[in-house]
């Protein structure tokens, strides 16, 4: 081989170094620090650090009675009791594990409050029970689900239709967001439409870099029946079932039905315009940005939530 030809093959593989690095790189974003939204401002919280509901000091029902509310799950051992936050001022849970074993109809449930509640680092497992892993009741606040990781939610056609997360009546939330969260489940995903007569869901949503799919680990033979919609947001053609009248703002989002051979976009209302693998909204709806197909890289990797939960590995 003469001098020319080795120094063109050597500039050739070196640009495919440089070319690999490049894909990689962009193969990982999803793992990549972002600017996350801040955790709220507590003053003089009730404080429950590195223990689980229903353990001594820490009831199942916090009656905050308009206090900050701090709790940190341990560590060490993951929960199972459901939890319920009554009347908090602002609220922040971060980190741990709950396995949910209870017979409470919600994993976490925050009601009577117009302020702000970030849920972040959680891993949540519903082990198919009927049940929500979160919901807000009488909540006109604001609410922020971050870094966290939920499956095995299941639900009951007469009865409780289990959702990933789930804005009930009393409210609307003042402004709803997700960011880094993955949700599996195996009936149905977000449900936040807004029902001005009875306060439902929110008036603002985004959601982003958020995955959601339905959950393998729940056979069809489980009981958990035919799965709904993944992401129910609501539609400008519903009287009853509205967009948020302030607007949808999507960013990085992707909708899995392959379990259910189930197309994305009919597991995503308000339709979106389009079917190819990636498609937008009709005006009328509020809803900017995109809904993809398919499941990316979590945005919030089992392993590195819960008891592991090191908020600098997805927050700058």
């Amino acid at each position: 081989m003469n001098l020319l030809v080795r120094r063109a093959a050597k500039r050739l593989f070196a640009s495919a170094v440089v070319g690999a690095i490049v894909l990689l790189a962009y193969t990982n974003t999803s793992h990549a620090a972002i600017s996350c939204i801040a955790p709220p401002v507590l003053s003089n919280p009730l404080n429950y650090n590195g223990l689980c509901p229903g353990d001594s000091g820490f009831p199942t029902v916090i009656k905050a009675a308009g206090r900050d509310v701090y709790i940190k799950l341990p560590t060490s051992r993951s929960c199972s009791r459901g939890l319920t936050i009554e009347k908090p001022r602002n609220l922040r849970i971060t980190g741990g594990s709950l396995i949910f074993n209870d017979t409470t109809s919600a994993v976490i449930t925050v009601r009577d409050t117009s302020g702000y509640t970030m849920i972040d680092g959680l891993y949540i497992d519903v082990r198919g029970k009927a049940a929500d892993a979160i919901r807000t009741f009488n909540n006109k606040g604001r609410m922020t689900l971050q870094n966290t990781y939920i499956k095995g939610i299941s639900g009951v056609l007469k009865g409780t239709h289990g959702d990933l997360l789930h804005a009930q009546d009393g409210g609307p939330l003042a402004e709803l967001t997700l960011q880094n969260v993955t949700g599996l489940t195996g009936y149905q995903g977000l449900f936040s439409p807004y029902r001005p007569s009875s306060g439902h869901g929110t008036r603002k949503l985004k959601l982003d870099r958020v995955n959601v799919g339905y959950d393998p680990g729940l056979s069809k033979s489980s009981g958990a029946g035919k799965p709904l919609m993944l992401l129910y947001l609501g539609s400008a053609d519903n009287s009853w079932d509205r967009v948020p009248d302030l607007g949808t703002t999507l960013s990085s989002v992707y909708v899995d039905g392959s379990y259910w051979a189930f197309p994305y976009y009919k597991a995503v209302y308000a339709y979106p315009s389009g079917t190819a693998n990636c498609t937008s909204f009709d005006a009328k709806h509020k809803i900017s940005g995109q809904i993809c197909g398919g499941k990316p890289t979590d945005y919030a990797p089992s392993g590195q939530v819960g008891a592991s939960y090191n908020r600098a590995n997805f927050c700058y």
